[in-house]
């Protein structure tokens, strides 16, 4: 296999892993309420927890590969995803926890820098490369947390759970021996940090709000869906089948929408075709929840193309890959700090109204901030370079 060729297996088979710790959790809750002996409060923290750390570790991503290199720090951001995989196992609560942080912060870095090297390492094939990323993160979700009930009748609760290090592992060995064989010059490496120009400019904003809010619909719909179901009627086995159909269809979506949105210099048309579907599926489950068969794949796939398309407009609204790291550090940063509010907040609606109405019509309002940040995020413009590279840029191309 040729070096470039192992470095993008190893940068989409990390992509498959980044996800897991999220979704091997939620069918899994009554279990772990049980034992190891958490309240339903506390158990719903778990589900929200890895996606706060994903915000908060985003933080320190671009620093990190301006030190090291953006290649050598996905492979320290896999190490923290194999050891607290495995540690989930160790079965008690504070275990637990402990190493959902741990898998968090790894998953963060590693949410960062694929697109940027992506972008630096392989500039003709950036849609297809992000395709193929963005359609294992929502595979891994989805065999996960499919699969998260059955191993859990085979290996019990820490086995179902600590069963995922072995793919976290592979992308580890990969990825590892792609980068040690490999003598091109790191990416993303060097310059200066110039984030602050980031946070004053409306393009990024508009990047950083759509990726946020439409995290927050994901991340709601991944962990309430299913109870959402059966209390609308459906058999824990149908729920959790279309959880897994929620998980699933948007897949075909994530690797299309990267391939069309890179070969067009304008994604506003995308981003109203995707990310309109998204209201649409969820006042059908709000008006007509009996109907769940048919909203779910069209929630999957807008939710697919969606989420594909924020990350690929990380890549394609800067002008590098070292500003791409950072824009995707302060979108990721503020934009899982938000979605980590969404299930939660979900939450909360269903116990103070004991229903689905009030949290239904709370993740449909999020559409009208979604679309709104999204369509002009779309427009054929790029977020300001960094100091050192002022000046490089074609007149006009700043946004």
């Amino acid at each position: 296999m040729r070096r470039v060729s192992l470095l993008a297996a190893g940068l989409v088979l990390t992509g498959f892993n980044l996800r897991i710790a999220v979704a091997s959790v939620p069918p899994l809750l009554k279990d772990l309420e049980r034992n190891p002996g958490m309240s339903t409060a506390v158990a719903g923290l778990l589900t929200s927890l890895p996606v706060l750390c994903f915000g908060l570790g985003a933080l320190v991503a671009a620093p990190l590969a301006r030190r090291r290199g953006g290649e050598a720090a996905l492979v320290v951001a896999v190490v923290p995803i194999c050891i607290g995989t495995l540690v989930r196992a160790a079965g008690s609560a504070g275990a637990l926890f402990a190493a959902t942080v741990l898998v968090g912060v790894g998953v963060a870095v590693a949410n960062v820098l694929v697109p940027a090297v992506i972008k630096a390492r392989f500039p003709s094939r950036i849609g297809p490369l992000m395709g193929v990323y963005t359609g294992l993160l929502g595979t891994g979700a989805a065999v996960a947390g499919g699969l998260a009930v059955p191993l859990e009748h085979g290996l019990g609760w820490q086995g179902s759970l600590a069963v995922w290090s072995a793919p976290a592992a592979l992308a580890l060995v990969v990825l590892g021996v792609a980068v040690f064989r490999d003598a091109t010059p790191a990416s993303v490496r060097g310059g200066v940090g110039d984030v602050r120009a980031l946070l004053r400019n409306r393009l990024a904003w508009q990047v950083t709000v759509f990726f946020g809010v439409q995290s927050a619909i994901f991340y709601s719909g991944l962990t309430w869906l299913p109870s959402i179901l059966r209390d609308h009627g459906f058999s824990p086995t149908t729920a959790g089948v279309l959880n897994s159909v929620y998980a699933l269809v948007g897949i075909p979506a994530s690797l299309l929408a990267p391939v069309l949105a890179t070969r067009r210099v304008d994604q506003r048309r995308l981003v109203i075709g995707f990310a309109g579907l998204e209201p649409l599926a969820i006042a059908g489950l709000l008006l007509a929840p009996g109907a769940a068969a048919a909203w779910v794949p069209v929630f999957a796939i807008g939710q697919g193309g969606t989420f594909a398309l924020t990350l690929t407009l990380m890549v394609l609204r800067a002008p590098d890959a070292r500003r791409s790291a950072e824009l995707s550090g302060m979108a990721q940063a503020l934009g899982y700090t938000v979605a980590a509010l969404g299930p939660f907040l979900v939450g909360v609606l269903h116990a103070a109204e004991g229903g689905w109405t009030a949290p239904l019509l709370f993740l449909l309002a999020l559409g009208v901030p979604m679309l709104a940040a999204g369509i002009p995020a779309g427009r054929a413009r790029f977020v300001p370079p960094s100091r050192d590279e002022r000046g490089t840029l074609p007149a006009g191309a700043t946004g």
